[in-house]
C-alpha cells in the first residue's frame, strides 16, 4: 500500500485517534469535515504554497487555538506520508 492510499482508506475512527493523540477537542460534526478535507486534498497538503487553503477553512471552523493544533497534525502526521 502507498502512502497516498494509506491516506485515501483511513477511516473516521483511526483520525479520531490521531486527534486525541495531539490532543485536539472539537464537535463530532467537525472530526467528519476535517477528516475529509484532508482526505480530499492532498495536494494542498503537501505543497506548502497551497495550505494556507486548509488552513483558513479549519479555522472558520474552529478557534485559532485548535486550528493551529490541528495544522500540527497535518505537519507532523499527514505532510510526511504525503511527500514523495
Amino acid at each position: 500500500m502507498t502512502k497516498r492510499e494509506y491516506i485515501a482508506k483511513l477511516e473516521i475512527d483511526e483520525f479520531i485517534i490521531l486527534l486525541k493523540e495531539f490532543d485536539i477537542e472539537i464537535d463530532e460534526h467537525l472530526k467528519y469535515k476535517i477528516f475529509q478535507m484532508i482526505k480530499n486534498n492532498s495536494y494542498a497538503i503537501v505543497n506548502n504554497q497551497y495550505q494556507f487553503i486548509i488552513e483558513n477553512s479549519i479555522k472558520k471552523l474552529t478557534s485559532d487555538y485548535t486550528c493551529q493544533k490541528i495544522i500540527s497534525l497535518i505537519n507532523h502526521y499527514f505532510k510526511p506520508l504525503l511527500k514523495i
